[in-house]
């Protein structure tokens, strides 16, 4: 069993395959990308402060929750 990945969780409505290419050369802490179910995804990300910010307006609207990023609201 692989080790669980450290990081926040972004849970965003829109297939992997589209956010990976939303995110094609941004960078902003992202480690991985993962289905959660059809047309879903969670974006498991290290970003804080202003890079958090830009990735989330990169999903704004799209955004069902995020899970962990309440304690680092700024």
């Amino acid at each position: 069993m692989l080790p669980d990945i450290k990081g926040y969780r972004l849970y965003v409505n829109l297939g992997a395959s589209q956010v990976r290419k939303r995110l094609m050369g941004v960078g902003f802490g992202v480690r991985k990308i993962e289905t959660a179910g059809r047309g879903q995804a969670v974006i498991i990300h290290t970003a804080t402060g202003d890079h958090r910010r830009k990735l989330c307006a990169l999903f704004e609207g799209l955004i069902e929750r995020s899970s962990g990023e309440d304690k680092a609201e700024d």
